[in-house]
């Protein structure tokens, strides 16, 4: 087994007593003798499926948006953005 310290967060706030220890199976015949073939299987299709609809959104996107913009957009300021907005004619209302 594997353990980290994970820092869990609720609506942005580090709840109290974090980090916690989050223990995981080294390996994948351990994570099948502690979790099952099943749940195991589920895991993999559930994340399989996820990462091909990621694929597949950037495919049709062209990528989305880069990850420097929305670094960006985030640390703008609120009158900054607000001005662009309306500059581009587009109410978010």
């Amino acid at each position: 087994m594997f353990t980290e310290q994970v820092e869990v967060k609720a609506k942005g706030l580090v709840l109290e007593g974090s980090p916690f220890a989050y223990s995981y199976p080294e390996s994948l015949e351990e994570a099948l003798t502690q979790d099952g073939e099943e749940k195991v299987y589920k895991l993999y299709v559930q994340q399989r499926k996820i990462r091909w609809m990621d694929a597949k959104r950037r495919e049709l996107t062209g990528g989305g948006i880069p990850k420097e913009l929305l670094i960006a957009l985030k640390n703008a300021p609120k009158e900054y953005l607000a001005k662009l907005l309306a500059d581009l004619d587009i109410d978010l209302d």
